[in-house]
């Protein structure tokens, strides 16, 4: 029996209470609690419950902290050869506009050549 058990006990039979109803009382009073503690225990949390969740959420927080930083790595790295593509891709880009330009200006000379040529022989 508990201290506040003891007090009531002594309240009771001091208050006029025969002491075989009030231990009675007493025995009802602290089934009475119990039942109310199991009843909460389910969803109530207590402080350990709460340390754990609180290590649980930080282990997770701090593996999803190296997931992402991993990933933006990943991700920084794919950008970087993404943009050396394209870089690659407007240097080919460029190359094949001198080509088309030196062909077109190669091909204009020769057709001039051949109508002053067709021109002089007429």
């Amino acid at each position: 029996m508990g201290s506040f058990s003891v007090a009531l006990l002594e309240a009771l039979v001091s208050a006029g209470v025969a002491p075989d109803r009030a231990r009675a009382v007493v025995d009802l009073f602290d089934r009475s609690v119990d039942e109310r503690y199991s009843l909460h225990a389910e969803v109530l949390a207590t402080k350990r419950d709460v340390a754990m969740l609180q290590s649980a959420t930080t282990r997770a927080i701090a593996d999803l902290e190296i997931r992402l930083t991993r990933d933006l790595a990943e991700n920084r790295a794919s950008i970087a050869e993404t943009n050396s593509r394209i870089a690659e891709t407007h240097s080919r880009i460029a190359e094949a506009k001198v080509d088309l330009v030196k062909w077109g200006l190669a091909a204009l000379t020769a057709q001039t050549a051949l109508i002053l040529g067709a021109t002089k022989l007429l």
